[in-house]
């Protein structure tokens, strides 16, 4: 009995020891490091994917390769990719680290040169003049690049097929701002990708600049403005002519970082506030705006608009203008690593939801604006649309969201989506995919039927995050029958959470020298020197 005791405590595989690594959880609440790089080629399917689906999903995770700093937060770390290539009905994998400056030094040395995430006065001082970018926020294909984006930094460019990184800067410095967002916006009718970048000229200033790449990279727009306070501006979105950007309570403080705490502490008496930026120099402004006049900013009560779907503008008979936007909302703070001052931490039991913000260019900047409207009272987070359609009011709109009437187990909004959510504006009606107890749901991609597909016809790809087998798939569930998937595509192991993905067409990579995403053997000959090769 004693060698039956002394085996059951091997039941986790560790035997009663511990790692010398420190604990790094990623979002979702999972302390499982992966430190993967490899590739799967043909991966097992259960059911049938569609062979229309022909291109690729990338997704981005935070996973520490090194030990990270103990004070660290989720929001840091090495950034990975897996991609995932669709076609013919087929799938191949390929896992890689963006080798960034701080993972180069930091993979050299074998331990943690860097402090907390985004202050550089808890770092090594032999690193302090490094790029403190670990680019593990999104992905986004422009230019012929894959831009891995972390908004302390520039994009670092990384080979779409080999996921091999190129170089830190690839639009060369066309704009003199520091940063980047990790939430450009691809406007689909003209062909063009609107960036921004706060603290665009140093740790806590006020600046932010604005810009506009073509489909070459070349910047054809550029506006610099100022924020309220130095605020965290995690995305925005898009219309025809103007550029929201949405402001979080939060503040930075340079005194703060220098006595070594976060660069970013709530701020419960700030507000959720939006910049409304036009687009171009020769946007059409409302009447009561000075001809100098840069942006308007309006604002709400404390809360986290988290992310946002998309955003229209509807110009009214006497020339005013109203614009919509779209957005999951947290009524406290979402991310409680990143605590008040004061050490007040957030609600465990924080309402949440998805709603629809009007703001009214005709008022003075500096407005509240009224209540938003409610589209779905339950928690949900990672809004996406048909991005055929982005700039234009849509209909669709799919989200993770945790499945009502099952019981969230988690602490804050990320640990609690199981399930997904197909919403539409017209019909108000919501349709529910449930990914299964212990499950978790990860932000999904739209890809569309074909080019002329009505809006929100196609498919929908998420990671799943199966907690009890301690491994993830993806799901392809065609939006025709939303509640069950067509296929599952099973990964052989544990991922990461992802932070965000992107799904990019092959067609959009026409022209380029699309190579294979896995390693392919040549063709040979049949030698004939097999057992039962032929007899002479």
């Amino acid at each position: 009995m004693a060698d039956l005791k002394e085996s059951a405590s091997g039941i986790d595989g560790a035997y009663g020891l511990k790692s010398k690594r420190t604990d790094a959880f990623d979002l979702s609440g999972s302390n499982l490091p992966c430190r993967f790089e490899g590739e799967v080629g043909d991966m097992i399917v259960c059911g049938d994917i569609p062979i229309e689906i022909d291109g690729t999903f990338y997704r981005v995770m935070v996973d520490p390769f090194v030990p990270p700093d103990p004070g660290n937060v989720p929001l840091d770390g090495d950034g990975s990719i897996s991609a995932f290539r669709f076609h013919d009905g087929r799938v191949d994998m390929k896992m890689r680290y963006i080798e960034t400056e701080r993972y180069r030094l930091e993979r050299k040395a074998r331990k943690a040169l860097f402090g907390l995430y985004r202050n550089p006065f808890t770092h090594h001082p032999c690193v302090r003049g490094a790029i403190d970018s670990t680019a593990n926020t999104n992905l986004i294909y422009w230019a012929g690049y894959l831009l891995a984006l972390k908004e302390v930094a520039l994009p670092y460019a990384v080979d779409p097929d080999t996921l091999s990184t190129i170089k830190y800067d690839p639009f060369e410095s066309q704009v003199r701002s520091k940063t980047f967002t990790a939430h450009p916006k691809v406007d689909p009718f003209t062909n063009e990708l609107v960036v921004f970048g706060y603290e665009a000229t140093g740790l806590a200033s006020l600046d932010v600049a604005t810009y506009t790449l073509n489909s070459n990279g070349k910047k054809v727009e550029e506006e610099w403005l100022k924020s309220p306070w130095s605020s965290f501006i995690h995305d925005c979105a898009l219309t025809v002519n103007w550029l929201v950007l949405v402001m979080w309570p939060f503040e930075a403080s340079l005194d703060r970082m220098q006595t070594g705490g976060h660069h970013w502490a709530w701020n419960y008496s700030r507000p959720a506030a939006f910049i409304v930026v036009p687009r171009r120099k020769r946007t059409k402004r409302p009447s009561n705006w000075a001809a100098d006049e840069k942006c308007r900013v309006y604002q709400w009560r404390n809360c986290m608009p988290l992310h946002t779907a998309g955003a229209w503008e509807v110009e009214e008979d006497d020339g005013d203008i109203r614009i919509c936007v779209e957005s999951s909302r947290v009524l406290d703070n979402a991310f409680p690593f990143f605590p008040s001052d004061d050490g007040r931490t957030p609600s465990a039991d924080a309402k949440s939801d998805f709603v629809r913000w009007e703001l009214d260019l005709s008022a003075p900047s500096g407005s509240s604006i009224s209540d938003p409207q409610v589209i779905l009272d339950l928690p949900c987070e990672f809004p996406r649309i048909d991005e055929r359609f982005l700039t234009k009011q849509y209909n669709i709109v799919f989200l993770d969201v945790n499945i009502p009437k099952t019981k969230p187990n988690g602490q804050t909004i990320f640990q609690n989506l199981n399930g997904l959510a197909m919403h539409s504006h017209r019909s108000g009606a919501t349709t529910f995919f449930y990914a299964g107890e212990n499950c978790s749901v990860q932000e999904p991609v739209f890809i569309p039927r074909n080019k002329d597909a009505p809006e929100g016809d196609g498919w929908v790809l998420a990671m799943i995050e199966r907690k009890v087998i301690n491994r993830c798939d993806i799901v392809v569930i065609d939006t025709a029958q939303f509640d069950k998937p067509v296929a599952v595509v099973q990964l052989p192991f544990h991922v990461k959470a992802q932070v965000h993905g992107n799904w990019v067409d092959s067609v959009r990579r026409e022209g380029s020298e699309a190579r294979s995403l896995v390693h392919e053997p040549e063709e040979m000959p049949i030698s004939g020197r097999g057992v039962l090769g032929p007899m002479i």
